[in-house]
């Protein structure tokens, strides 16, 4: 069972006026779904932009051999691997050998 009222001027005044602000609000909601949908599909192609040109600094400053790089305050920081340190040559004896020393 249903029953209906008549509502006052002022009532439909104010019904109206939340309409629309709700319209208003579901277009602002349906603009910045846009918005962020064509943020998420260009993001991947900056960062594809943004490879490259590291890319390119890297080759440019004759880098060859890095894990990664990044700009930070103007400057172009490499990862470089670490050096190969060489295997230390245990001191010989004076008569040449390498025996273990007893005590």
């Amino acid at each position: 069972m249903q029953k209906a009222f008549s509502l006052q001027q002022n009532e439909i005044n104010q019904a109206q006026a939340l309409e629309e602000e709700r319209k208003n609000v579901l277009a602002q909601i349906g603009a910045l779904t846009i918005d962020m949908e064509n943020a998420r599909a260009a993001l991947p192609i900056v960062e594809q932009k943004r490879r490259q040109f590291l890319g390119a600094l890297v080759q440019q400053y004759g880098v060859t051999d890095y894990r990664g790089a990044r700009l930070e305050n103007g400057n172009l920081i490499c990862d470089l691997p670490d050096a190969p340190v060489p295997a230390a040559i245990p001191p010989g004896r004076v008569n040449g050998g390498l025996e273990a020393v007893k005590e």
